[in-house]
């Protein structure tokens, strides 16, 4: 068994060239659910979509009780219910610019995140989420996989700066 298999997972093959599911594989740290705070905006949140929640309402009591959510998925649930109320949405939001402001975030503020993304060497990353067909593949793969797209973007300029 290498370091690799310890690191990644016993079924994880360093010289395949197959996609890299991040969201279901070990590689969840690329995943906005994983377990890295995250210190932006003058605020600590406790994972990545604690963050991206936050940012599409604006600040006040609704803010306070996504950073406090049990779980990403409690903070996906809370900022679901949040965003459908259009005097808490943010006026002037584009989620793109959001998401990478963030990964670049928790890329910089965690080198586990780095030595993960460059471990990915130049696969390609996919969000495999049949539900998310703008930021994931979609059930049907045709999704517009912004996140992964992403992360492949920032692992780009990492190995250009290294």
């Amino acid at each position: 068994m290498s370091t690799n298999d310890l690191f990644f997972g016993i079924d994880y093959d360093s010289d395949s060239n197959e996609p890299i599911n991040f969201l279901e594989t070990r590689l969840q740290d690329l995943s906005p659910f994983s377990a890295h705070q995250i210190e932006i905006w003058g605020e600590l949140f406790p994972t990545f979509e604690h963050a991206y929640q936050c940012a599409r309402i604006v600040p006040g009591p609704e803010w306070d009780e996504i950073k406090k959510a049990r779980s990403p998925m409690e903070a996906w649930r809370l900022g679901q219910k949040y965003k459908k109320h259009p005097d808490l949405r943010q006026k002037e939001y584009d989620k793109d610019v959001v998401v990478e402001e963030l990964f670049r975030a928790k890329l910089t503020q965690h080198p586990d995140i780095k030595e993960v993304l460059l471990a990915t060497k130049d696969r390609e990353l996919r969000k495999v989420y049949d539900k998310d067909y703008y930021w994931g593949t979609g059930a049907d793969g045709s999704g517009e996989n912004r996140m992964g797209k992403l992360w492949m973007k920032l692992r780009d300029e990492l190995l250009t700066k290294d």
